[in-house]
């Protein structure tokens, strides 16, 4: 009967521990991170350009639709500071009550809004007042197509 002997040399073969294995699944995840936080810190990240555009709020005479009477009321006054007009032109109140502008803000042009007039999506009148005003943002685009911003916290 022919006898079977064992291999004279066994090679070792590569294997990791618990910890090892812990510490190489750490490694695999920490990396891509610290590498898009480096990528995020490093790298110009792209911005909205400022708007020239003045913000105030005040009360001032406005005309009563249908009649040459004016009531005082709640505005939201813009006044372009550029030598350009500015095209679609958003405004919006606490992030929630919207208005957009068809026609473009002419250089120089004051224009003067009731608050009454800012409305949800679902079509809800913003009632002046009601709820406390804490910002204000106004959008529209530049002369370079670029979308200009400006953002007032109260």
């Amino acid at each position: 009967m022919p006898t079977t002997s064992p291999p004279t040399s066994l090679r070792p073969t590569p294997v990791l521990s618990g910890k090892g294995l812990t510490a190489a699944l750490l490694l695999a995840c920490i990396l891509p991170l610290l590498g898009l936080t480096l990528y995020a810190i490093v790298v110009d990240l792209p911005y909205d350009r400022q708007l020239p555009v003045i913000v105030e709020i005040g009360k001032r005479p406005v005309p009563v639709p249908g009649g040459g009477a004016a009531i005082v009321a709640d505005v939201v006054i813009l006044k372009n500071q550029a030598d350009y007009e500015i095209p679609r032109l958003t405004i919006d109140l606490n992030g929630q009550y919207f208005l957009h502008r068809d026609k473009p803000l002419g250089a120089g042009e004051e224009l003067v809004l009731p608050q009454q007039i800012f409305s949800t999506k679902s079509n809800q009148r913003w009632v002046p007042g009601a709820y406390p005003l804490t910002s204000i943002n106004v959008t529209g685009q530049l002369p370079s197509k670029a979308r200009g911003v400006l953002e007032i916290k109260y």
